[in-house]
C-alpha cells in the first residue's frame, strides 16, 4: 500500500457516533495541524445519533472547535465512502460486513489496529480481540475517558503512519 497515494479515509464503526466520529474529527484536526490535506470521513454500518457530550468536552480539550463537533452528522456507509482510498473499521468482523456488501474494497478496507500496525489489507493477522476498538458506549464516564483516549493515542499513531514519508 502505497501512503503517499492516500487523498481520503474512511473511519467505520457500527453507528457512527463514538469510535468512527472521534477518530474523523480527531485524526482531521491533527492532519490540518501539519498543513496536511487528506480528506477524511466518516460512516456507521447502522445509523446512530449524535456526538455525546462528555466526547464533545474531550475533543474541544484536544483542539477540535465545537462547531465541526456539532457539525458531524451520523451516516451510513455509501457510495462517497466506498470512494475512499482507504477504509479503516474499529472491529474486524466489520470488514467482512463491508466486503460483502462491497466487493470492490478488497485491498483498501482494514482494520485501524491493523494500519496503525503497519500491515496491509491483505494481510492483516490480527485476532478479534487483537484488532477491537472498545466502544464507550455502556461503561461509566471514568471509562469512557479512558478509551476516549486511547482513541486519541490511535489518531496520532494513524496521523504518525499516513506523514511518515512527507
Amino acid at each position: 500500500m502505497d501512503l503517499k497515494k492516500i487523498k481520503t479515509i474512511a473511519f467505520v464503526c457500527q453507528w457512527n457516533e463514538g469510535r468512527s466520529a472521534h477518530l474523523e474529527l480527531s485524526v482531521r484536526h491533527k492532519l490540518r495541524e501539519m498543513g496536511n490535506d487528506i480528506t477524511v470521513i466518516s460512516a456507521g454500518l447502522s445509523q446512530g445519533g449524535g456526538v455525546n457530550p462528555l466526547r464533545k468536552d474531550f475533543l474541544q480539550q484536544r483542539g477540535v472547535s465545537l462547531d465541526e463537533i456539532e457539525e458531524h452528522r451520523s451516516t451510513i456507509f455509501d457510495d462517497e465512502h466506498a470512494q475512499a482510498d482507504i477504509v479503516l473499521v474499529a472491529e474486524l468482523h466489520m470488514k467482512g460486513e463491508l466486503l460483502t456488501k462491497w466487493p470492490e474494497l478488497a485491498g483498501k478496507v482494514m482494520t485501524v489496529r491493523g494500519f496503525i500496525h503497519g500491515f496491509t489489507p491483505e494481510v492483516e493477522p490480527l485476532t478479534p480481540g487483537e484488532a477491537l476498538i472498545i466502544d464507550s458506549a455502556g461503561h461509566s464516564d471514568e471509562a469512557k475517558l479512558g478509551l476516549y483516549k486511547e482513541l486519541e493515542e490511535i489518531a496520532v499513531q494513524i496521523v504518525e503512519r499516513l506523514t511518515a514519508n512527507e
